[in-house]
């Protein structure tokens, strides 16, 4: 779904909504990609109720289908959103996306407990701000990785799936992954120092880190989950 998103560049655009100041730009970024969080703990509550397991257990097809469509076609309008630098498609298209991408990693959170969950949020908010610092004092190192990282990804998602129906431990691919999404993170910090400071802008944005921090904090869950 990251590979996804980033096939639209937020520096393409048909025509610019009026800027804001740098300050408010990062504000609107940070404040968005922690609403993603807090709604992915409301989902973690709301699936472990048990009115929505007994809708899970009859419906399981639609909650995957519904999350998966649903965050796809929040990214899309997201994206046509930075085209036209509309600020209430940009906006409606992150809660589409948040609502319905939250939902399906809350499902995989509720399966761990408290302390795991706390340790890979701790350690998953530490990586992102070393490599997010270091995107800004290094750009140029990511830039020059970006397709590394991208081709990188596509083959370990294809090892993952493999091994998958293999039944091989993947902690390794855990941590390769958090890798090659540590790159994603300094090169997306570094992006947002290039694009015009406008709300669509920022949403787009506060998206593809959202992504790179939440798959990171995921796979972190795999590794510390498993060596518990």
């Amino acid at each position: 779904m990251n590979e996804i998103e980033r096939n639209v560049s937020p520096l393409h655009i048909e025509r610019t909504a009026p800027a804001i100041s740098p300050r408010m730009f990062n504000l609107v970024i940070a404040g968005l990609i922690f609403a993603g969080f807090c709604v992915m703990g409301i989902g973690t509550h709301v699936v472990t109720s048990p009115a929505f397991m007994s809708w899970l257990v009859r419906h399981p097809i639609m909650y995957l289908v519904i999350s998966l469509v649903g965050s796809i076609a929040g990214i899309v309008i997201m994206s046509g959103a930075v085209k036209r630098q509309s600020v209430v498609r940009s906006l409606i298209g992150y809660a589409l996306f948040v609502c319905t991408f939250g939902l399906l990693c809350s499902m995989a959170v509720s399966a761990y407990d408290l302390p795991t969950v706390n340790a890979a949020f701790t350690a998953t908010a530490g990586i992102t701000v070393v490599f997010g610092a270091l995107g800004l004092v290094i750009p140029q190192v990511f830039r020059r990785l970006m397709g590394v990282f991208s081709v990188a990804l596509l083959a370990l998602l294809v090892v993952q799936l493999v091994m998958m129906f293999m039944g091989v431990d993947q902690t390794w691919l855990d941590i390769a992954i958090v890798v090659v999404f540590c790159g994603f993170i300094g090169y997306d910090m570094h992006q947002a120092t290039l694009i015009e400071t406008t709300l669509p802008n920022a949403v787009f944005m506060a998206c593809n880190l959202f992504l790179d921090i939440m798959n990171v904090f995921m796979r972190l869950l795999n590794i510390f989950g498993n060596n518990r």
